[in-house]
């Protein structure tokens, strides 16, 4: 270990008096009780490998360290969290429901029926999700899964569909697919548009690039970690309208309401003979992302309080169970902890509207709001995936954009200029990197982070600077409650003193998703590829056929805008029919214009128009810099 990765005497008192916090409240151990209720069977430690042999989920890394008392580089807030997400295994939660939980990021939910089992949430990857089937059938019994529940659109809900059921159940009716209405729609959008922008902040928040260990990832709030593997998809053959609705699966009755909040097309799940609610990722055991860092579209905080109020409706429930972490058992519980985390959400909603209608900007927010005494003690409203501090510049974001109101700020000048010409100010980099040398020994690390930042970008190659600031980020990391800030900050102290990953990147690409989208849709996604001022001044019209079927667009070049449009245009230079699976791979830079041929594949008109167009568009990084602030592609050095 470097001398700098070890903890610092500031940042161990700091681990000392959470100890002593009386914001934290030690003595309460039901959560532990509750995540270790109904064990069947926990598995021995052997990871979960993909066909290849390649490691997909890790237990054995987490086994060797997760014990115990906090280390002295986790912050003991943390370190509970990560024991409780810890108990993993199949667990029963009442008479005929069952839960796989700490085999994924994600849970996955039987309900036993007449002649088989309702899945709901079949983990994130076919590895991971055919291993959960897979307890539940060796310790339940081995019955068919007749009815899968999709509760809302991220991959880690549906992804491993294909490890339970397979497409030709779906297809003779032996298994039906439940989600609710515009599912599919939002699942395209989710993964389009800003789908390569996201891989390298994804990485930062789970800390993909990380060790497992005291010093490294420890926990991501839901889950341990992100798996591996094979993404997949089955459309829903059953959609649940916005007003909710009920439906009986094999002799199962179910109620479900349209609930957004974490995703904007959620549902929760009632089973009234069972009294047991599923309420998605709406609520869970640590305080939720309105914004996430690893970048999306705020979401709406109220909406959300008004999903979780309703719920409480359910007031009947005994049992409760959600897509992360564990159960809450008891009526009066499940009351309890819906009102709070009800409460939670809309505290952060009201507040931040307050403060922003008395002219404070985000940032002033964000270091002013606290949950009170009664809500700050709640474990489960804890920063553990969310923050308060992240939360409101989200709300903040989602009513007023990023804009802060202050002309100041309105046309600022490009980061690397702007601390070139700050660090002339401070007297140059060598009298600011003294200064931010004695301010780490005192233990500022946030500041030290924030004026090294400007170094680095003035100098990107500045290895002083960048040793100093990895320093600070490290014990930034050590002190963070929140796992995915502490994955952010080690990532970012990776990065600084090693680089980025070197290799290409494997990306979990949803294929199943990608082979749904219209032409139209892949065009729009192709769209953001083209370099605008390579394309000035070009002009043309492209038809795209996808083989076998009547789905066709046309894209138009003009004015350095790829426009897309379904249909035909008579008067296209070129005219392509070609399988929809090559046409994805082309839009999304799997193949060159050279691989676009084969026996399925015809062209009428100008060929070369093919070419020009793909000359015309820039092949994305697999990883592009975020901490270390190397030039990027097409920047100039000024």
């Amino acid at each position: 270990m470097r001398e700098s990765d070890l903890i610092s005497d500031q940042t161990r008192r700091a681990h000392q008096d959470a100890c002593c916090d009386p914001v934290f409240n030690w003595q309460d151990r039901q959560d532990f009780e509750f995540a270790s209720r109904g064990l069947i069977c926990r598995p021995d430690d052997r990871d979960i490998r993909d066909a290849d042999g390649d490691i997909v989920w890790h237990h054995e890394q987490f086994e060797a360290f997760l014990h115990g008392e906090a280390p002295a580089t986790v912050h003991p807030s943390l370190w509970r969290h990560a024991l409780l997400n810890n108990y993993r295994g199949l667990f029963k939660v009442c008479e005929g429901v069952w839960q796989v939980r700490g085999e994924s990021l994600g849970n996955a939910t039987f309900v036993q029926t007449d002649t088989g089992y309702i899945c709901i949430d079949p983990l994130t990857t076919v590895e991971t999700a055919r291993y959960a089937v897979e307890l539940l059938y060796e310790h339940v019994g081995k019955r068919p899964i007749v009815g899968m529940i999709y509760s809302h659109t991220h991959s880690d809900h549906f992804g491993g569909v294909k490890g339970m059921i397979t497409v030709e159940d779906v297809a003779k009716g032996r298994c039906l697919v439940v989600a609710s209405e515009g599912f599919t729609e939002w699942v395209l959008k989710e993964q389009g548009m800003a789908a390569e922008g996201m891989p390298s902040r994804n990485d930062y928040m789970y800390g993909e690039n990380l060790e497992v260990s005291a010093t490294g990832i420890v926990d991501t709030g839901l889950g341990q970690m992100i798996e591996g593997g094979e993404v997949t998809y089955i459309e829903p053959t059953d959609v649940i309208g916005t007003q909710g609705g009920a439906m009986v699966i094999d002799g199962v009755e179910i109620e479900f309401m349209f609930a957004p909040g974490e995703a904007p097309t959620g549902m929760h799940c009632y089973f009234p003979k069972h009294k047991l609610l599923h309420c998605a990722d709406n609520c869970y055991m640590c305080l939720h992302n309105v914004y996430t860092i690893r970048g999306a579209f705020p979401r709406d905080a109220m909406q959300w309080a008004d999903s979780v109020a309703r719920s409480l409706l359910f007031e009947d429930t005994e049992y409760l169970v959600s897509g992360h972490n564990w159960p809450v058992f008891g009526k009066a519980e499940i009351q309890k902890f819906l009102g709070e985390q009800r409460d939670g959400i809309k505290f952060m909603h009201d507040q931040t509207l307050r403060l922003m209608s008395h002219g404070y900007v985000p940032s002033e927010i964000a270091n002013q709001i606290e949950f009170p005494p009664s809500l700050a003690r709640l474990w489960h409203l804890r920063g553990y995936y969310g923050s308060l501090k992240h939360n409101v510049r989200g709300i903040y974001a989602y009513y007023l954009g990023w804009y802060d109101g202050n002309p100041a700020t309105l046309d600022s000048l490009p980061p690397r200029d702007l601390a070139r010409r700050t660090l002339q100010y401070m007297g140059g980099v060598e009298a600011v990197l003294t200064r931010a040398h004695a301010d780490y020994v005192a233990g500022d690390y946030r500041w030290v982070v924030h004026i090294l930042d400007q170094v680095i970008w003035a100098e990107p190659d500045n290895m002083a600077a960048r040793e100093l600031a990895a320093a600070a980020h490290t014990q930034m990391g050590y002190g963070a409650e929140n796992p995915t800030w502490r994955n952010a900050y080690l990532s970012a102290a990776n990065e600084l003193r090693v680089g980025l990953p070197k290799g290409d990147k494997n990306h979990r690409v949803l294929r199943d998703v990608l082979k749904g989208m219209s032409p139209l849709l892949l065009m729009n996604s192709l769209s953001i590829r083209l370099n605008g001022p390579k394309a000035a001044g070009l002009a043309f019209t492209i038809n795209w056929c996808i083989a076998g079927t009547d789905e066709s667009c046309h894209s138009e070049l003009s004015n350095a805008v790829l426009n897309n449009r379904e249909g035909l245009d008579p008067h296209a230079i070129l005219s392509i029919t070609l399988p929809r699976e090559m046409l994805s791979d082309f839009a999304l830079g799997h193949i060159t214009s050279e691989g676009i041929r084969g026996p399925d594949v015809m062209f009428e008109g100008d060929k070369t128009v093919l070419s020009s167009l793909a000359d015309l568009l820039d092949m994305f990084p697999a990883w592009f810099p975020i901490a270390t602030h190397d030039l990027k592609y097409g920047e100039a050095n000024l």
